[in-house]
């Protein structure tokens, strides 16, 4: 009997010395994850599988919540949801079926639908974002203490992501409203003791960032205002105000947060961008890899340098820009393809490139009744949801539709318009060529027959080739005014006998062998010097005669088979 107590008592004894081991790991693991959570994606991810192996439901929970926390980061937006609903769905079997740690798995579950919610904002999948966001607040007013501090900040950050959809479905008014409230009662008594919590005040600068964007969409959509005065910056002063307010609290966190300064640049750029400083937010942007910690920012880079460029009239640039974001568009949200797809048909357009430029102007369409179509399905859930402005958001809705409506018909005949206006002319201008190259054709008829007739003196015939030599060493070629025109004048004769004794010696046009020398002369000159390297396409044309830089491309890329911008990057590799 004594040694059956006996070994009872040592089993016992030794189980709750595991239980006890089995919680401080769980305690050393918890707190890593919350260490790291924005220190280091590798070591979050380590300790979070480790809480997910634990035995303990709310380490488990824990565990998926980093788990979705760090995909979302990485912008893995799948492995993020799959995550995300895994959470839900652990928190959901721990609610029906125990009966400790209720309040606990109620909060993990309000934590676990706000990363569906950002994972579907981020999407621009704005309709599953709100049904979210709806199970999030109906979660949360489940919550037993209406005075808990989770209750209260949860309630805060559920009044900030409506008006961030308010914000995305282009209702600023509402949105900045709604923000300052919500931004107002995170200053509330109740939450004052909360300002050293990490948590708290990241929400805190999520609402001000969120304030910045709706100033800087708001000056957006009054640009385009009949009465605009774009020496009026008070909104962008604003959007600057709110950004700088948000990057000063990311510096309270504890531990710091390794993303905020970049994230921060982000937002600095777009305020250059909306001031339309361009050349400043290239500058921003160039410096963003020194700022990264590892952030992946090429794709925010590539987005902004194609419009920077597009609005400093670079083509070469804004196409390659353009491109490069485009090879990975499926992590492109909707209304960045719409933004990239109209500079790349404004661009082509512009560049006589007729093909690439409809190519590019139907996918702008098409994305745009994508959009369109995601954001009325959202439209009707804030009518559903939100009994109080049923009548007023159904107003709302009519006249968008209707404005939305004129304006894709508007929109359309004009492309359509400018498309006809654009192949008409194209075509009269290839009929003109056609109509110039038989009278030139006509005309050079007698003029062959001639040119077996001429008995050019031999002294002059050496006159005229020691003055061909005389031009391609002093780089008379070079002027801007150089022609068979120029030659014939110093040399007081006329052009046809300039041109009987140069097709005499050569086997091409007088204006083919010119520009070869030209292209020649630009070739060896950006191989040898580093100067003339830095200069503009336009300067580069300009420095050999040509006044045009798209002329001066087309002639480069048919002698040397690629395009200038092109061959200065081969060398500079």
């Amino acid at each position: 009997m004594t040694k059956y107590l006996l070994t009872i008592f040592i089993t016992l004894f030794f189980s709750n010395k595991i239980v006890s081991q089995t919680k401080y790991l769980d305690s050393i693991h918890r707190n890593k994850v919350y260490y790291f959570k924005n220190l280091n994606n590798d070591s979050l991810f380590y300790y979070s599988k480790k809480l997910q192996q634990s035995n303990n439901k709310l380490s488990k929970v824990i565990g998926l919540s980093a788990e979705a926390y760090i995909y979302h980061r990485q912008k893995k937006y799948k492995k993020a949801e799959e995550a995300a609903l895994k959470l839900i769905e652990k928190t959901n079997y721990y609610l029906n079926n125990s009966t400790n740690e209720k309040q606990v798995f109620l909060e993990a579950k309000v934590s676990g639908l706000n990363r569906l919610f950002w994972i579907k904002k981020n999407q621009e999948d704005y309709t599953q974002a709100y049904e979210y966001l709806i199970q999030m607040q109906k979660t949360n007013e489940q919550h037993p203490n209406k005075k808990h501090n989770k209750y209260l900040r949860y309630k805060i950050n559920i009044k900030a992501s409506k008006a961030i959809i308010k914000q995305a479905l282009k209702m600023d008014i509402e949105a900045k409203k709604i923000l300052l409230s919500a931004y107002k009662d995170s200053n509330s008594g109740l939450l004052k003791k909360l300002n050293d919590n990490t948590f708290f005040l990241q929400q805190k600068a999520d609402i001000l960032n969120s304030l910045g964007n709706t100033y800087i969409s708001i000056n957006r959509n009054n640009s385009l205002k009949r009465n605009y005065n774009r020496h009026n910056n008070s909104y962008l002063d604003s959007a600057s105000y709110y950004y700088d307010k948000a990057f000063e609290i990311t510096k309270l966190f504890n531990p710091p947060h390794e993303d905020s300064e970049i994230i921060y640049n982000f937002r600095k750029t777009e305020v250059f961008m909306a001031r339309k400083e361009f050349s400043k937010a290239i500058d921003l942007i160039n410096n963003y890899k020194n700022i990264s910690n590892g952030y992946p920012y090429f794709h925010r880079e590539y987005f902004q340098k194609a419009i920077c460029f597009h609005n400093l009239k670079k083509p070469d640039s804004a196409i390659y820009y353009s491109n490069k974001l485009l090879k990975n568009h499926k992590k492109c949200e909707t209304s960045k393809l719409i933004t990239i797809y109209d500079i790349l048909s404004k661009e082509y357009n512009n560049l006589n490139k007729l093909d690439s430029a409809y190519k590019y102007s139907k996918l702008t369409l098409d994305q745009y009744n994508l959009a369109k179509n995601t954001k009325d399905k959202t439209f009707n859930l804030f009518y559903n949801n939100n009994f109080e402005q049923a009548q007023q958001l159904n107003k709302t809705i009519e006249k968008r539709e209707a404005k939305k409506q004129r304006n894709l018909i508007i929109s359309f005949i004009v492309l359509l318009l400018t498309f006809i206006i654009i192949t008409f002319y194209l075509l009269n201008k290839e009929k003109e060529k056609k109509k110039e190259l038989i009278l030139i054709m006509n005309k050079n008829k007698p003029t062959e027959t001639e040119r077996k007739e001429y008995n050019i003196d031999e002294a002059l015939e050496n006159k005229i080739l020691h003055e061909f030599k005389n031009v391609t060493e002093s780089l008379d070629f070079l002027k801007p005014d150089f022609s068979i025109n120029y030659i014939a004048e110093k040399l007081d004769t006329n052009t046809t006998y300039i041109s009987f004794v140069f097709n005499k010696h050569h086997d091409e046009s007088f204006k083919q062998y010119c520009t070869k020398l030209k292209i020649n002369y630009v070739v060896e000159k950006l191989k040898t010097d580093k100067n003339f390297r830095k200069y503009s396409i336009q300067a580069i044309a300009e420095e050999i005669g040509y006044t045009n830089a798209s002329a001066f491309t087309r002639a480069f890329k048919k002698h040397i088979g690629i395009t200038p911008s092109a061959f200065l990057k081969n060398i500079e590799n």
